[in-house]
């Protein structure tokens, strides 16, 4: 069974990202496996081996009032904000998804296939999902054992800020001290699909994911144990500049 959780109410980051790692771990201790579709505030969430100070303008994010959090996968920053659409599978034992690049390969042709008509120039390249030369989707994932956790951050609707002045790696001197970001011009799913709301993603993406880990799906909610795991995590990790800043 899959435990489907839908928040499309933006979520404070820090409470955001303690959540993913608190429902990794619950699968891992023999949970059901879950789809968990949700928004984020604004931020920019970097990845775990990323170099703050090479990555953002941490004065100008201050500035904006837009947090910086670290996430517990690799890969590079992105900006999150209430125009993206986060998709997170966490799955007890992955072992049938393969390896690392056969996953985010496996998994990002199922999103595709259920998302875009067959006629769109959509293809995976990697850990991303690109429309002609535009990218609509970036995805990391974390593995504990024979559990994973996958993620992807999907563009529904457009930036109203330009993030190429808080994130380094839109900008020309762009120098990664540690593991580099790769950013793509992007489009969003609105521009495609004029009209597209978050709510009508929900049951396209969970069919897709449904489809191809061949389990049923059952709406469910977070435990109480989730929770207050998350608020642990929360508050000790993710809310701590010895976690977000240490690199």
């Amino acid at each position: 069974m899959l435990r489907l959780i839908v928040d499309l109410s933006p979520i404070d980051p820090a409470r955001g990202l303690a959540l993913e790692e608190a429902l990794l771990e619950s699968t891992r201790d023999r949970a059901d496996d879950t789809l968990r579709i949700w928004v984020n505030d604004r931020s920019v969430i970097i990845g775990r081996s990323q170099s703050v100070e090479s990555e953002v303008d941490l004065e100008h994010l201050r500035g904006l009032s837009i947090p910086v959090v670290r996430r517990i996968s690799g890969g590079g920053s992105v900006y999150h904000y209430p125009g993206n659409l986060n998709v997170s599978l966490f799955l007890r034992d992955a072992s049938a998804l393969g390896t690392v690049s056969e996953t985010y390969t496996t998994i990002g042709e199922a999103i595709v296939s259920g998302l875009l008509r067959d006629d769109t120039d959509a293809r995976v390249e990697e850990n991303i999902i690109m429309v002609g030369e535009k990218k609509i989707a970036g995805a990391a994932q974390v593995r504990r054992g024979r559990s994973l956790l996958y993620h992807m951050s999907l563009l529904v609707s457009p930036s109203q800020l330009p993030i190429d002045s808080f994130l380094l790696a839109m900008q020309g001197a762009y120098e990664p001290a540690l593991v580099a970001s790769h950013p793509r011009p992007v489009t969003s799913l609105s521009q495609l699909s004029p009209g597209l709301e978050m709510k009508s993603l929900v049951g396209t993406l969970s069919h897709a994911i449904t489809t191809l880990i061949g389990e049923d799906l059952e709406q469910g909610s977070y435990t109480r144990g989730e929770v207050e795991r998350a608020k642990r995590l929360e508050f000790e990790k993710y809310r701590s500049d010895e976690w977000n800043l240490s690199r």
